[in-house]
Order: C-alpha cells, then sequence, then structure tokens
C-alpha cells in the first residue's frame, strides 16, 4: 500500500514547501519515517524488514526522486522548456507553429469575393526518448549497520540527473542557435543598437514582447545607454541590469560538467525569446523513475548495489522564432 503521507513530504521537500517544519526538520522526519520501514527506528538496522519492505520503499523513493528533478528543472529552465511527462509507451506529437498570416484582400461592397487560404504549418515530430541511470553500490557492513542515509541518497541521485540533464538541454539549444542566421542571429561585442534591432525582428515575427535569458556572467555583459543612480543600485543588489531598453532580462542558472568544475553553459550567449507560452524546448519523460536493486550473492565482494534509472528525450522546435546573440 502507498505510504502517500511519507510521498507527499519528500514531493514538499523538493518544492521547499515543508509547512511548519524546517528544511532539516523535514528532512529528519523523512529519514525517520524511512527507517522505521527499514526496521531501523532503534537505530540497529533489520535486514529482514528492509527485505520485507523493499518495493514499498522504492516506490517512495521513486516518486520523490521524480518529483525532485522535475521541480529542480522548472526552477532552473522555466522561461524555455516545455516539460512534459507521459506513461510508459505514450508518445506525445508536438505541431511546430508557423509565422504565416493571412493576406487580407480589398473586396467592393456586397460581394464576397475571397480567396480561401489555409495556414501551411510543420509536420508534428517526436521527442525520442531513451533510458538515463546510475547504479550505485555499497559494502555490506556498512549496509548491514544502517549508515545508508536514503536522504542524502536521494539527494544525490536528484542532483546528478538534473546535471545530466542540463547538459543535454544546453547541447540542443546550441545546436539549435548555431543554426540560426541573419536577421535572428548576431556576434560581436556588446552593442545596443544591434540588440535592439535583433529584439524587433523577434517582435515582427512573433507579434510578441521578447525577453532575455543567459548565465549571469553573460546579462551582466548587457548594459543600457543611458543608468540612473537607482540602476546602479539595483544592478549592484541584482548583479546585472533587469530592464534594458524595456526588455526584461533574466538568468539560467549555471551548472558544472558532469566530474568536472568547467561550467555547463557557455556565459557568451544571449536568447531573445518571444515572452508568450510557446516554449522553444521540449522536455519529455516518459514513465516514473525506476529503483532496483542487485542481489549482494552475485557480487564476489557482497556488496550492495542499487539502480536509478529514468527515461525521457530532448528536442527543440526548430520553427521558433527567436533570436541569439552570441557575445564576442
Amino acid at each position: 500500500m502507498r505510504n502517500n503521507k511519507l510521498i507527499q513530504l519528500g514531493i514538499d521537500l523538493s518544492k521547499g514547501t515543508t509547512g511548519n517544519y524546517s528544511t532539516e526538520e523535514a528532512n529528519d522526519k523523512l529519514r525517520e519515517s524511512l527507517n522505521k520501514l527499514m526496521g531501523s527506528e532503534d537505530g540497529k538496522f533489520n535486514a529482514k524488514a528492509f527485505r520485507k519492505n523493499k518495493i514499498e520503499i522504492f516506490e517512495i523513493l521513486e516518486e520523490v526522486i521524480d518529483a525532485r528533478v522535475e521541480e529542480g528543472l522548472k526552477d532552473q529552465f522555466e522561461q524555455f522548456v516545455d516539460y512534459r511527462s507521459v506513461k510508459f509507451g505514450d508518445k506525445l506529437s508536438f505541431l511546430p507553429e508557423t509565422d504565416e498570416l493571412f493576406e487580407v484582400a480589398e473586396i467592393a461592397g456586397g460581394t464576397n469575393n475571397l480567396n480561401r487560404q489555409r495556414l501551411t504549418y510543420g509536420r508534428p515530430y517526436q521527442i525520442t526518448t531513451g533510458w538515463e541511470g546510475v547504479k550505485i553500490y555499497e559494502e555490506l557492513e556498512r549496509f548491514l549497520a544502517g549508515y545508508i542515509d536514503w536522504v542524502k541518497l536521494v539527494d544525490k541521485v536528484e542532483r546528478s540527473f538534473k546535471r545530466e540533464i542540463t547538459e543535454k538541454i544546453f547541447t540542443a539549444i546550441k545546436a539549435a542557435y548555431n543554426a540560426l542566421s541573419a536577421p535572428y542571429r548576431y556576434g560581436g561585442a556588446w552593442d545596443i543598437d544591434q540588440f535592439d534591432t535583433l529584439v524587433s525582428h523577434v517582435e515582427a515575427v512573433s507579434g510578441l514582447k521578447p525577453m532575455v535569458i543567459g548565465t549571469r556572467k553573460a546579462v551582466r555583459k548587457a548594459v543600457p545607454e543611458f543608468i540612473s543612480d537607482k540602476m546602479k543600485d539595483e544592478r549592484n543588489q541584482d548583479g546585472y541590469f533587469k530592464t534594458i531598453d524595456g526588455i526584461t532580462f533574466g538568468i539560467i542558472p549555471q551548472a558544472h560538467k558532469i566530474g568536472s568544475t568547467d561550467f555547463a553553459i557557455d556565459d557568451d550567449f544571449l536568447l531573445v525569446l518571444p515572452n508568450g507560452d510557446e516554449k522553444i524546448v521540449k522536455f519529455v519523460m516518459e514513465g516514473e523513475a525506476l529503483i532496483e536493486d542487485g542481489e549482494g550473492k552475485t557480487n564476489a565482494d557482497d556488496s550492495k548495489e542499487y539502480s536509478v534509472r529514468k527515461k525521457f528525450g530532448i528536442g527543440v522546435e526548430t520553427t521558433a522564432k527567436y533570436g541569439v546573440y552570441i557575445l564576442e
């Protein structure tokens, strides 16, 4: 039977909405509840209790991981990533937008002599999903002693998936904007006139007032022509100008590449996006996270193994009307 209260506690932790509990108190409560399921509430691990309840334990952790990864992605990429979730085996089709408009013709009064018109849409497309996963292990003695902190383990797994997904999202974006050409792509040092021209093209083709996003280092390079003392104070507080020539700027949180301290997202580009409902990146999560354990007897050192897998895919709307300013 699903432990909905425990699942909800883990989800609330991912959203930062833990009610009357502090984050640490909520983590302690989640840890305490998991330990109870494992028979470890007295501080001593009970391998038989864990074996009896591990299906329920894994189901709880699977849902918590899903929620935490999803919330983290939405917080980081809310401005331009369309996050969708489907059941295993389901496929989601996207219909590309068109920038065509209807031709308005002059007609004589009392007549209805107009040609029929139909907008030409692109072909529907689907995002290919694939499995991604991590396998972790723990020494048998540490496992039996109850030294595995499942709350911290979930946090590490969540952050690992988010880092991998961040790299894939940026790789998809970079491939897409490298294919852009003038007037939707401009490269050079910061120039307010060139910026206004690029913004105007995006606004003209989309009919929406654009917004601009980039990493903190990227948006700091964008400077308005006229700067008041108040704007200086606000920039000192925020680290960048939030508005330039009436256009709103926002930050993409930076991340490290896997296994290094190199940044995952380039600091030399600004995305100029139509500020509407359509988002250029499509992220599809298929099904839920799956946790499986390997039996200790299959390992010569009796270590305990756990694998966590998620199935997802990422694509970019190639017909979306957006611009990129490459800061050289």
